[in-house]
Formats: structure tokens, C-alpha cells, sequence
């Protein structure tokens, strides 16, 4: 029983062990891979707003108003920026033409950056993107 006890014991204090050494040697992402990594996430969550807006136009016969009526049709939706907490901007331009806005940290003017038109190139900043409905 005994035996038992301090096996157990000791292996637990390996455990601690051996995660301690691994957080201290595993390297921390650089600034710029966590910058990378938040600009996709709101190139994915742009992406899924606009074919939410484009299925909601579908069943509508309207664009949605407001992000809030859009995400009222919509489980998991992201609306809101992934680092700030802000609501990505949607303005309801004219009754088939919207735009939609985010803040964004590095730039992907030379590269393919997710496969949003518009947005897969962008400079470091506000940047938007007006958008038709076309059946």
C-alpha cells in the first residue's frame, strides 16, 4: 500500500517535473505570429459574415440592418473582433450594398491572405470593404 503511495507520489512530481521543463524550453509565438494568427481569424469571421448576409438576403428578400438582426439568425457567428472584443463594423449602405470593416494588425498587401476578395490583401489598419447582393 505504501508502495503504491509513492509511486504515486513520485509520479506526479515527474509530471510537475517534466511540464515545468517543457513551458520553460517550448518557445512563446513572436509578436508577429499572434498578429498573423488574429488577422486570420477576422478573415474567417468577415468571410462567414458575408455569406451570412448573403443566405439572410436569401431568405429575406433583404440584407439585414444591423449585425445584431444577422446574428439572430445565426448560432456561432463571429461578430466581434477576436483581440479587442469590438464589433466589426456593418453599414447597410443601400438595399442591396453594405459594407463591412475591421482593424487589422500586420499587412498581406503581397501575399494571399485567406481568400476573402477584399480583404485577403489588406494594409495594417481600418480597412473595408463595400459588397452588392447579385442573384
Amino acid at each position: 500500500m505504501v508502495h503504491k503511495i509513492v509511486i504515486g507520489i513520485l509520479s506526479v512530481l515527474l509530471l510537475v517535473v517534466l511540464g515545468l521543463l517543457a513551458r520553460s524550453i517550448w518557445p512563446e509565438p513572436s509578436m508577429e505570429t499572434l498578429q498573423q494568427r488574429n488577422d486570420r481569424q477576422r478573415v474567417q469571421d468577415l468571410s462567414e459574415i458575408i455569406d451570412a448576409a448573403h443566405t439572410f438576403r436569401n431568405q429575406q428578400n433583404r440584407l439585414p440592418a444591423t449585425l445584431e438582426e444577422l446574428a439572430g439568425n445565426q448560432r456561432r457567428l463571429g461578430l466581434n473582433d477576436p483581440v479587442s472584443g469590438e464589433r466589426y463594423e456593418y453599414e447597410l449602405i443601400h438595399a442591396d450594398i453594405y459594407s463591412l470593416c475591421a482593424v487589422f494588425e500586420t499587412s498581406a498587401a503581397d501575399n494571399a491572405f485567406g481568400y476573402l476578395p477584399g480583404f485577403n490583401r489588406h494594409n495594417i489598419g481600418h480597412q473595408c470593404v463595400y459588397r452588392t447582393y447579385e442573384q
